[in-house]
């Protein structure tokens, strides 16, 4: 401790019997290590903010990546999403030109039958005319061009309603000779009439649709029947006339 204390009064006693010239270069001296600490300091904040900037970029550039990789999947799924697209496209314009075809089928097959379909409605007796009436009628306004549904409608209309009306035994009651009589129709093919007078008489289809022939001798037999369609009397055999003619279509 003591050689410390000589040390320092040997350096000291020497800095006081100094001249002023001496001063001035401690001053110097001193300003210079102030420069060069500041220098250092600026040095290492500058080192530090580097440290933090290259730090932040690092991060933007993995930022970037993952945002190219994502860009990338998107990209990939829209290329498939395209892919499937067109596939239902191109089946969608398959499946149109699939209806297109069946339409102009259609077209063709009312315009077939539209002729034909309507000189049968001819042969219809008046219950079945009358059935059929709305349908007649828009198959006499349909022309190529329009809806092939309602042809068809109308042309299917008709030949169910024919069907339906040749399966069943058909009582009407119309003007025949002059007077009211009651009519039995079996389907298509024959009518009966008669009255309470002694009218009576047969219907059947011709080339110019139905004909009626006056034959009073079945007045009885025509009766019987109306009484026993209409529960008069007991179920009996009934014997009438039957003739089918075949008519040129």
């Amino acid at each position: 401790m003591r050689t410390l204390l000589l040390l320092c009064s040997s350096l000291i006693l020497p800095l006081a019997g100094q001249e002023p010239d001496v001063d001035a270069q401690v001053v110097e001296l001193r300003e210079t290590i102030s420069k060069m600490v500041e220098v250092k300091a600026l040095a290492s904040m500058e080192k530090n903010e580097w440290a933090g900037r290259k730090a932040e970029m690092a991060e933007l550039l993995k930022l970037h990546r993952r945002e190219l990789e994502l860009l990338g999947e998107e990209l990939e799924k829209s290329g498939t999403s395209a892919g499937g697209y067109d596939e239902k496209k191109r089946e969608a314009e398959e499946e149109l030109e699939r209806l297109k075809s069946a339409r102009r089928a259609a077209s063709e097959t009312v315009l077939k039958n539209k002729d034909r379909t309507l000189a049968l409605a001819k042969f219809f007796p008046k219950p079945l005319a009358m059935e059929s009436e709305v349908e007649r009628v828009s198959l006499e306004s349909w022309e190529a061009g329009d809806e092939a549904r309602d042809g068809l409608q109308a042309i299917l209309g008709m030949v169910t309603k024919a069907e339906q009306f040749n399966r069943r035994i058909t009582r009407t009651k119309e003007e025949r000779d002059g007077r009211e009589v009651e009519v039995i129709y079996l389907g298509l093919a024959r009518a009966y009439y008669a009255d309470r007078s002694g009218n009576a008489g047969v219907g059947q289809p011709d080339e110019e649709g139905w004909i009626w022939l006056s034959k009073p001798e079945l007045n009885g037999e025509v009766v019987k029947a109306l009484d026993e369609l209409d529960k008069k009397r007991p179920p009996e055999v009934v014997e009438l006339p039957v003739g089918i003619k075949e008519v040129a279509r």
